[in-house]
């Protein structure tokens, strides 16, 4: 009994103010004066937040309730329709709380994303087969084949590990993409980026390689063909109707200039872009290739059998801080791209990769995470309203490859500057960020060598900068992805198949059902048994009519020849 006393006694007393210094668990890292209020809900003076006026009625919530109700029943009749056009936009790192806090950016907590209007959503489970955690390869792998994979490889099987050239050139660990079976159905096909078009999510739609490492022929092990030769040479790459990104050095060798005055890292001695060039007149195809948004802008749709553009010698910039009149927007490509791609009658399969918001989450550059979020946001709006008669026949699908380590925290009031600090800390008696992750390199801009944090007050005249990083709870050199779901947002013939939450490599198979692609053995609709390869389904429809008329003429003219 007495050894208890004695504990219950050192328990308290690790929880009691001592010579006016907080005593509690934190006092490690940091001691702080006790001085009045520790939080400013603490002050008898504190007002509490009020919300906007509308908001306080209930009719307003009841009136919007069944405002979206009604929305929601109109939305969600079912288009079983065949998908003749695919668009399909990956948000690189975008996060469920980067959805939430791009909202607050653009101005408000109820505003919506192009996308989140989209009738249905899902939820997709991002992990490799060999990592709880993924990367682009793996997770492209998932959405553009139909197949999960390892971390790090691009378009082969589970049975190849990273950095493996012998496996990854075996025809049996090969994967095959949606683009190479609408290339097979005669259907145009691009990918539109802003990060190198090298890059893992790109190179999954159109190479093969044993590690997304292998962009040009720089660590390429002997016998294997880098991802830059193959979009040029390669079986889907040869065959893109549209590519477009950033990337540019692993085209050119080293020892020359791009045409943007950017050094080329080829150790082969290759220029690929010429070769890309030799070999569309060499297939006597009406070919461009541009190198800035001057170029791009400039390309009759009508004019163009092949388009490619490198804008960059490594990945776009920031559109933020882009130069506006060299580089095209993401918006800007995709547009172009959908303008060349839907002159094919039988339809098209675009890919659009917002590649920059996880390269922005990697840095702790949150502002800049949001920013292309707005980006993606826009090319969306505008590829649905570019649609316009095809809208019924296109599905058009959002999602991300996988997370971030981002998260949206404290108690701040509402409207509050999602940028800034949001809430206040009893222990240390400082203000913190909305915004932070859980690791990353700002881990010291944020937290001194002792453990102390930094007052967030000495940086208010930096919030706003671009180059801002927020706070990093683990110090590590490049901020991680991070492992939970991510959304699907679709729109279009059989999008209410990407409802409910699955593992993220349905939707590959989900895209091939919606578009009558893939392998004979796979599940096909009655609309897809309809619509023979090279034909649609309308002419088969008829066919089939003008048949059962004939026969039922034969079989009255036999009926009235028996009883004569």
């Amino acid at each position: 009994m007495g050894l208890i006393y004695v504990l219950l006694v050192i328990t308290v007393s690790v929880h009691i103010t001592v010579d006016g210094v907080i005593a509690n668990p934190l006092s490690n890292f940091v001691t702080v004066p006790n001085l009045g209020p520790t939080h400013p809900m603490d002050n008898p003076d504190w007002v509490p937040p009020t919300a906007p006026t509308r908001e306080k009625d209930r009719e307003y919530w009841l009136t919007s309730g069944q405002a979206r109700l009604r929305r929601q029943l109109e939305l969600n009749e079912q288009n079983i329709n065949v998908a003749k056009n695919v668009i399909i936009f990956l948000g690189d790192g975008l996060s469920i709380p980067t959805l939430a806090a791009t909202r607050m950016y653009m101005g408000g907590e109820e505003l919506e994303l192009s996308f989140e209007t989209f009738p249905h959503t899902g939820l997709a489970k991002t992990y490799c087969i060999n990592y709880q955690v993924s990367d682009s390869a793996c997770t492209a792998a998932a959405i553009l084949t139909g197949v999960k994979n390892n971390y790090g490889t691009i378009g082969v099987s589970g049975h190849v590990p990273l950095r493996n050239c012998p496996l990854s050139l075996q025809e049996s660990n090969r994967l095959t993409s949606i683009l190479k079976y609408a290339q097979e159905d005669g259907r145009s096909t691009g990918i539109v980026t802003n990060t190198r078009i090298t890059h893992a999510t790109p190179a999954v739609a159109y190479a093969v390689s044993g590690a997304r490492y292998w962009e040009d022929d720089t660590e390429l092990p002997p016998g294997c063909v880098d991802i830059a030769t193959q979009l040029v040479h390669g079986d889907i790459g040869t065959n893109l109707t549209v590519a477009l990104g950033g990337g540019s050095r692993h085209f050119y060798p080293t020892g020359t200039l791009d045409r943007n005055g950017e050094p080329g890292r080829r150790t082969d001695g290759r220029n690929l872009v010429d070769e890309w060039i030799n070999d569309a007149v060499a297939r006597e195809l009406r070919a461009q290739f541009v190198h800035d948004r001057t170029g791009l802008m400039a390309i009759q749709p009508e004019l163009v059998d092949r388009l490619f553009g490198l804008f960059s010698g490594n990945h776009m910039s920031y559109r933020m801080l882009a130069d506006a009149q060299r580089e095209p927007s993401l918006q800007e490509m995709t547009i172009k791209a959908l303008e060349i791609l839907r002159r094919n009658d039988r339809g098209y399969v675009l890919l659009v990769e917002g590649g920059r918001i996880d390269h922005a989450h990697h840095d702790n550059l949150a502002k800049l995470a949001l920013d292309e979020t707005v980006e993606l946001h826009r090319a969306v709006e505008s590829a649905v309203r570019q649609l316009d008669e095809s809208v019924q026949e296109t599905l058009v699908l959002v999602t991300a490859d996988h997370s971030h380590t981002f998260t949206i925290g404290g108690y701040p009031v509402r409207g509050n500057d999602i940028l800034s600090t949001g809430d206040f800390s009893r222990f240390d008696r400082m203000p913190f960020f909305t915004l932070a992750y859980a690791n990353g390199p700002s881990y010291a801009d944020h937290f001194y060598e002792n453990g102390g944090r930094r007052n967030p007050d000495d940086m208010r005249d930096r919030f706003h900068d671009p180059d801002f990083t927020y706070p990093a709870a683990v110090p590590y050199e490049d901020e991680t992805h991070g492992g939970d779901d991510v959304a699907v947002f679709a729109k279009g013939p059989w999008a209410h198949i990407f409802s409910g939450l699955y593992e993220q490599h349905v939707i590959g198979h989900g895209l091939l059902f919606a578009a009558c692609l893939g392998p004979d053995t796979f599940h096909q609709s009655d609309a897809c048994r309809e619509r023979l390869r090279g034909g649609t389904a309308t002419p088969i429809r008829g066919l089939a009519q003008l048949l059962a008329m004939l026969m039922v003429i034969v079989y009255i003219r036999t009926k009235t020849l028996l009883l004569v």
